[in-house]
């Protein structure tokens, strides 16, 4: 059984997927720190949100949300995409204010017009620290503070 924490992290973490799934980026501050830091290590050259590289994986970092969200609100904007977690999670309190989490995750993207074109699935884990803050309103609640994307998975079709 899930901690209140736990359940949560797990909620904000299905709104993160939905936010970006439906393209509503400035909705992202109610779950994310501005100060967020962002890696994504992508294995696969053949992905619509980097350029293609021949020397192996490419990193994308980013310092902030600002950086993070101008990057892939651009990337998306003709993309239909949709981001499924895989169970629970795998949690790990550092102390009553923060958590490490690995969420697993499945997603589809494909060109927003049409139905015919191509269209790709991957998948990978995201390696991400929680803490406890106060909303817009002084509300406690678990904040995004840093992620670690890496994508194992990418199949792309035409």
């Amino acid at each position: 059984m899930s901690s209140p924490a736990e359940s949560r992290i797990q909620s904000q973490k299905l709104r993160y997927c939905r936010y970006i799934d439906t393209q509503q980026f400035p909705l992202l501050t109610s779950l994310i720190l501005p100060s967020c830091t962002f890696n994504f290590i992508d294995y696969f050259s053949s992905s619509p949100i980097v350029e293609p590289s021949a020397a192996g994986p490419v990193t994308l970092a980013f310092d902030s949300l600002a950086s993070w969200t101008a990057y892939f609100s651009d990337k998306f904007k003709g993309l239909q995409t949709m981001h499924l977690v895989s169970g629970a999670g795998e949690f790990t309190s550092i102390s009553e204010d923060e958590y490490e989490v690995i969420f697993a995750v499945i997603y589809h993207a494909a060109p927003k017009e049409g139905e015919t074109g191509w269209q790709g699935a991957g998948g990978g884990h995201y390696h991400e620290r929680w803490v406890k803050g106060k909303d817009g309103e002084g509300k406690e609640d678990w904040f995004l503070k840093s992620v670690r994307f890496e994508r194992l998975y990418w199949k792309y079709t035409e």
